[in-house]
């Protein structure tokens, strides 16, 4: 087992900016449960539970602090552990987690419209380092779905095709099969 420790402050219940209404009492987004936030010296962290047809569905993710300003997804899962295993590998060392980021999310990435209509960033994007990538894309035929592939310069390898939490598992499992050099993971 690894010996990891979170490298960032303690999580800490966060507001939308969207969540107050004209009577500042707050919103009830379709199903959001909680919204937390903790720092590292180079990112803030936002943890997200959604209600998705009765099930909990753990956002992690990752605003970069310093460069570029970039918003990353690290990923989605079952329970808050699992959420804080994936925010110690990253903060112990943002390459052990592929995040994927999110280009075209900006300011207002997370929110709740008049409506109480949560948005905000699904596990999809681009998770890049040199010439190696996966490509996580929603499926438009299967709504909640997504596919998954790596890409190793003219290699590319199909990952296959599930739920969110389905395709970060295996998104995860895949780069740490390669970092360990085990291919029987």
């Amino acid at each position: 087992m690894r010996n990891l420790t979170i490298k960032a402050s303690s999580w800490k219940p966060q507001a939308l900016p969207g969540d107050l209404n004209q009577d500042q009492h707050p919103v009830v987004g379709s199903g959001l449960l909680s919204h937390d936030i903790c720092r590292s010296d180079a990112f803030l962290y936002h943890r997200l539970a959604v209600d998705v047809s009765g099930e909990v569905h753990w956002y992690l993710y990752a605003l970069a602090l310093t460069g570029e300003p970039s918003l990353f997804v690290l990923g989605v899962f079952d329970t808050p552990g699992q959420v804080d295993f994936f925010l110690a590998l990253h903060s112990d060392n943002p390459l052990k987690v592929p995040a994927l980021r999110q280009l075209e999310a900006g300011a207002g990435w997370l929110r709740v419209d008049e409506e109480g209509v949560l948005t905000y960033p699904h596990y999809a994007g681009i998770y890049q380092v040199g010439l190696k990538s996966y490509l996580v894309e929603p499926l438009a035929e299967h709504p909640g779905w997504v596919s998954a592939r790596y890409a190793d310069r003219d290699h590319v390898e199909y990952l296959g095709e599930g739920t969110e939490k389905e395709m970060c598992l295996s998104v995860y499992s895949h780069f740490d099969a390669r970092l360990r050099g085990c291919k029987m993971c």
